[in-house]
C-alpha cells in the first residue's frame, strides 16, 4: 500500500529533518539524552516540521516553479497541486496545520504538568 501520491512523501522527508536537526541542537546545547528524556522537545519537533512543510506547501503554489518544472518535462502544468498531492491520504495542504497542532499540543501538555 502506498501512503502518498505525487510529492506527498516530502512531508515525510520533512518531517525526518526536523527530527534529525531537534534532536542533534537539543542534544549539543543542553546534554546528550535530553531530547529523549523531555517530551516538549519532540513538539518542537513537530513545531519545526510544520514550519518546513508550510515553506513546502507555500513553494507548491508557485506558478512559476510550476511553469518550470511542466516545461522541464514537457507536460501541463497541474491545476490545485496542493491538494493533489497526498500523504496518508490527506492532502499536504493541511499537513502544516495537522503537525502545528499537534506539536503545540504536545508542547503545552508536558510543560504544564
Amino acid at each position: 500500500m502506498i501512503a502518498w501520491s505525487g510529492v506527498g512523501f516530502f512531508v515525510a522527508l520533512l518531517i525526518s529533518v526536523a527530527y534529525l536537526l531537534c534532536k542533534w541542537l537539543f542534544d549539543i546545547y543542553y546534554y546528550e539524552g535530553y531530547f529523549v528524556e523531555h517530551l516538549w522537545a519532540t513538539g518542537a519537533t513537530l513545531l519545526l516540521a510544520a514550519l518546513f512543510c508550510g515553506a513546502f506547501v507555500w513553494v507548491l503554489r508557485q506558478e512559476r516553479w510550476l511553469d518550470a518544472i511542466a516545461k522541464a518535462t514537457k507536460s501541463q502544468p497541474m491545476m490545485a497541486p496542493e491538494k493533489t498531492h497526498n500523504f496518508f491520504f490527506i492532502p499536504v495542504l493541511y499537513w502544516p496545520i495537522i503537525l502545528f497542532l499537534l506539536g503545540s499540543g504536545i508542547c503545552l501538555w508536558d510543560l504544564t504538568r
